[in-house]
């Protein structure tokens, strides 16, 4: 039960987290702009957040999903603390944590995907 309540809230932020992205949010494409980032960068974020928060509601892909929002989540951290806003940098790095216990959580589909896809490639 816990597993699913801890899913269900991380594929909510990223869910929204990524569509606010990808509608053109204006706080959004400000902080992509003031960090640097190219405009399209934008989109390819919010495309793995709203994606990778569906991923994360299917069980044989959520701990795949936790891998790939983490590394979203440790460019966050990284880019945070590069720019200087280092009272922003905690909010990417629970995530990462519960990210992490998730995919720990799930960690058997995630080596089953591997085998299968191991074993096809074969």
């Amino acid at each position: 039960m816990g597993l699913w309540v801890l899913t269900l809230l991380l594929a909510t932020f990223f869910l929204v987290a990524g569509g606010t992205k990808l509608m053109s949010d204006p706080a959004s494409t400000n902080n992509f702009v003031r960090w640097g980032y190219p405009s399209w960068f934008r989109f390819v974020i919010g495309v793995v957040e709203t994606g990778g928060g569906l991923l994360l509601l299917v069980p044989r892909l959520a701990g795949l999903a936790s891998i790939l929002l983490g590394m979203v989540m440790i460019g966050a951290t990284a880019t945070h603390l590069v720019h200087g806003e280092i009272e922003a940098a905690p909010v990417p790095l629970v995530l990462l944590a519960l990210l992490a216990l998730l995919g720990y959580a799930r960690r058997d589909s995630v080596r089953a995907l591997l085998r299968r896809l191991k074993h096809d490639s074969a």
